[in-house]
């Protein structure tokens, strides 16, 4: 065997394991997150029962409950599995005291944001619901003279994740923040049959 046919057999060898190195690679890529044994929605049900809001503790550093939590918000969630109905978000909202809601689905991706500015009358009233679920309520409940005085969200999965914040510009301001938080109600409402 020459010099040549050597250099070029040791160039194949060190192709070849590049080329399953690479194939290796990818495929753990593509696996890691169905190896991931808990999504947002799994992560925080740990802390919250479904369709009940539930404020979540304060960030602390090695101890954020969500990434990247911004200390100055307090933050209360509320799991929803829309096979045991529609889920209605509502309550009363301060004027001028910022309140945020953010719909999600169980990985985390937002589906709908809203601010306390969607409020009418000092009031935030919105029903997430399945497609089917929202074609039976319009078919059986609505009037067409009267429109529905709730926002209605179709929900692009059938559980998922209610996030309300509240500014707490100071530290001593928290307990303020949590309380308009609380003043939020998340429930089970029953639609007509699907």
């Amino acid at each position: 065997m020459s010099r040549l046919d050597r250099v070029f057999a040791a160039l194949l060898w060190a192709l070849g394991v590049l080329f399953v190195a690479g194939i290796v690679h990818v495929v753990a890529i593509f696996m890691l997150p169905g190896l991931e044994p808990k999504d947002a929605f799994g992560r925080l049900s740990a802390l919250a029962q479904p369709a009940q809001l539930t404020v979540l503790p304060p960030p602390r550093p090695g101890a954020e409950v969500m990434p990247f939590s911004d200390p100055a918000v307090a933050q209360g969630v509320c799991l929803f599995d829309l096979s045991q109905g529609a889920v209605r978000l509502q309550g009363k909202v301060e004027r001028d005291r910022l309140l945020t809601l953010s719909f999600r689905t169980p990985a985390g991706e937002v589906f709908y944001s809203m601010t306390d500015r969607a409020a009418q009358h000092g009031r935030i009233d919105v029903l997430v619901l399945s497609p089917a679920q929202l074609e039976a309520l319009e078919a059986e409940a609505d009037d067409e003279d009267e429109p529905p005085q709730e926002l209605r969200l179709v929900a692009p999965t059938r559980r998922g994740i209610i996030f309300v914040s509240s500014l707490a510009a100071l530290p001593s301001e928290r307990p303020e923040a949590e309380e308009r938080i609380k003043a939020i109600s998340c429930d089970v409402e029953q639609t007509p049959q699907e």
